[in-house]
């Protein structure tokens, strides 16, 4: 078990990753926060964590790391989620977790089906209880299991309990990283200045890596890590100009929204159905918001209440905040945002 001051000390390195101080902040109000949490504003597993901290109200320091390596006028700048103690850390969460590295790429980012990924955004480090937490969900679970006020995201009623976690390893299930950095062969539609910087991402991301793991050869726990990366990365390069994988990631979503369509109507989950607002409905929209901004809406044109529950969801004040707002800040302009951040405008007004 890591030690308090080894945590402290350990921490404060990832922390120190990050090159522009603005972009470390308390969130919450208390000078020394219990969470402390290393994300990214683009991020969509980041978004839901940050979204059940908001819906928590729990406060926090939040760490916003750049997670993508660039190419600037002294060369390449590798991610900040890639540096050598940001991965220590990880690390620390790998071993509690106890499952193999990724071996492979499949456009999905699910811990429980894909391995663990060592060199992602977010991470929890829980200051009191002495802990590192990986994966959004199961950060999520915790933080709703830490804070049961002034909601409970995760109902105790068993029934209830599993089908709100039946739906958020639904979202898991979705292709996003094929969906992201995936150039379709039929309809691309996402914003232009993504796409350009699509074209190099993989390339930036393999050369930062491969100069890490010789930087780092003397650390095998490291280069392991980064060598796991390495095989990922390669995997998705490969395919992101594969019509046959592009179109199998947009059938996949297409039949994971037609459940979504079935499973409200079956009205066992859902806020839209009067529910109590869950870990699903975070899920669902932060998810959602993407497929918006991707330019995916029209997947859910002929489901009704798909529709219906996407735009209750856009006027939660969580979501408002920490997936639509976050994604209009942090990402390039996509016009397939305008509807969605429409109905944001008319819940904060």
């Amino acid at each position: 078990m890591t030690s308090r001051a080894s945590l402290i000390e350990m921490t404060a390195a990832a922390r120190a990753a990050i090159a522009d101080p603005a972009r470390i902040a308390i969130v919450g109000g208390r000078t020394e926060p219990r969470f402390e949490l290393f994300h990214a504003a683009s991020s969509l597993c980041s978004q839901k964590v940050r979204t059940v901290l908001h819906e928590e109200a729990l406060s926090y320091r939040s760490n916003d790391m750049l997670i993508l390596s660039t190419m600037g006028s002294e060369g390449l700048v590798p991610a900040e989620h890639y540096s050598p103690a940001y991965i220590r850390l990880r690390l620390v969460a790998a071993r509690e977790l106890n499952r193999a590295y990724v071996s492979g790429y499949s456009g999905r980012t699910s811990v429980e089906t894909e391995g663990f990924d060592p060199c992602v955004v977010p991470l929890l480090v829980d200051h009191e209880a002495g802990r590192v937490i990986a994966d959004s969900q199961r950060i999520c679970v915790y933080l709703d299991g830490v804070s049961r006020a002034p909601l409970q995201l995760v109902p105790e009623a068993p029934d209830a309990r599993a089908e709100v976690m039946r739906q958020v390893g639904i979202v898991d299930r979705i292709p996003n990283g094929a969906l992201l950095y995936g150039f379709h062969p039929d309809a691309d539609l996402r914003p232009e200045a993504l796409k350009a910087s699509m074209r190099t991402v993989y390339d930036y991301k393999v050369m930062a890596l491969e100069r890490l793991i010789a930087d780092n050869a003397g650390e095998p726990e490291l280069v392991a890590a980064y060598r796991a990366k390495v095989v990922k990365e390669s995997g998705g390069k490969k395919v992101c100009h594969d019509p046959a994988f592009q179109r199998a990631a947009r059938g996949q979503t297409k039949q994971l929204l037609a459940g979504l369509e079935r499973d409200l109507a079956a009205g066992s989950f859902g806020c839209s159905n009067g529910l109590a607002f869950s870990l699903a409905d975070v899920f669902w929209g932060v998810n959602l918001v993407r497929l918006s901004y991707l330019g995916l809406s029209s997947m859910w044109d002929a489901l009704p209440r798909v529709t219906r529950y996407c735009d209750e969801l856009a006027r939660r004040p969580s979501l408002c905040s920490e997936a639509i707002q976050a994604s209009l800040d942090s990402l390039p302009h996509s016009r397939y945002m305008d509807a969605i951040a429409d109905c944001r405008a008319e819940a904060t007004a």
